[in-house]
């Protein structure tokens, strides 16, 4: 049962966010590109490929700077940053191939997307050169192997559209910004499924969920997600504490109704360490039912930020269906 004052919070949740916080969110700017790779040689790769492309486009950026290099993967904390044991978040998101083939031929394609956060966007050609320099002078795989980048793509909300192609640049890049989010979102919702497309990490007393999340700790990590890039790469925080925290209490009503997530190991070789790590996850989707409306466009945006551990190799990603 629903009661008047969680009503009321629903209400205020379904409409437009505050003044202070709507310009936050006009501020935060991220920007989603999907580049289509043709390789000329022949390579091994393995399952889950985003440890691959991790470590590969690292080296490829401290080949054009090292500068670059430590923007992107060693972003050095603000003054202001308030939790001097954890790293700041990193300026962007890889999306790895999504199929799960292990060799490749010559003339095999292979999609590999990136999204950007903030002034990163200002280094999408710095983007673009590391890739050519990676496909024409270090390859990719145990066997090197070279490729060209023919095709790019830019992902938005709304779809679609290419801006490279042939070697030519058709349009120029474009961003979207989070408020675009919190607009035609539904006034009523009563189920949603969330479909894990890579390997969940989230921690709960600091352990690793092997089952799926309650509805409120995945919301509460987004959340906490969403702020740390609003802050780091925007003007501020995207949603204020006592906010949080009435959306955090109204979540507690929501319940899983159904859930397929299943824990899958997986281990990655780090060359930086010359060590395997463990880099398991859960992958699956649940369904979650309730008044769930005032979550719908934070849910929406969290499809491009990613939630939990190891985001930027591409873990945490998902995809977010209204049910009826």
């Amino acid at each position: 049962m629903t009661t008047h004052t969680q009503a009321n919070d629903a209400n205020v949740f379904t409409e437009n966010p505050p003044s202070a916080q709507r310009n936050n969110l006009q501020a935060f700017r991220l920007a989603c590109f999907e580049f289509q790779l043709c390789l000329t040689e022949a390579t091994e790769l393995p399952v889950y490929k985003g440890s691959s492309f991790h470590g590969a486009f690292g080296q490829a950026l401290a080949r054009i700077g090292t500068h670059f290099r430590d923007y992107f993967y060693n972003p050095t904390p603000p003054v202001h940053w308030s939790d001097a044991q954890q790293a700041p978040p990193r300026p962007y998101v890889l999306i790895p191939p999504a199929d799960e083939k292990t060799h490749y031929s010559a003339g095999d394609t292979l999609n590999f997307g990136i999204v950007l956060y903030g002034s990163a966007i200002d280094y999408f050609l710095i983007v673009f050169a590391a890739l050519e320099h990676l496909g024409e002078f270090m390859g990719l795989g145990k066997q090197r192997a070279r490729f060209s980048v023919d095709n790019i793509s830019q992902l938005t909300s709304g779809g679609a559209r290419t801006i490279y192609q042939n070697r030519q640049w058709l349009a120029q890049a474009q961003t979207m910004n989070a408020e675009q989010f919190f607009t035609g979102t539904p006034h009523f919702q009563p189920g949603i499924r969330i479909n894990h497309s890579t390997r969940l990490r989230l921690k709960a007393g600091n352990q690793l969920l092997d089952t799926a999340p309650p509805f409120s700790l995945f919301l509460n990590r987004l959340l906490g997600r969403i702020n740390a890039l609003a802050t780091l790469y925007g003007e501020g925080i995207a949603i204020a504490p006592e906010q949080k925290q009435r959306l955090l209490n109204l979540a507690e009503t929501v319940q899983i109704e159904h859930s397929t997530l299943a824990w899958q190991d997986w281990e990655r070789h780090s060359q930086r360490s010359h060590s395997t790590m463990p880099f398991g996850g859960l992958l699956g989707e649940t369904v979650y039912k309730g008044e769930l409306a005032p979550f719908i466009p934070w849910l929406a945006l969290g499809q491009w930020v990613g939630v939990g551990g190891k985001t930027s190799f591409g873990l945490g990603l998902y995809e977010l269906e209204l049910m009826q």
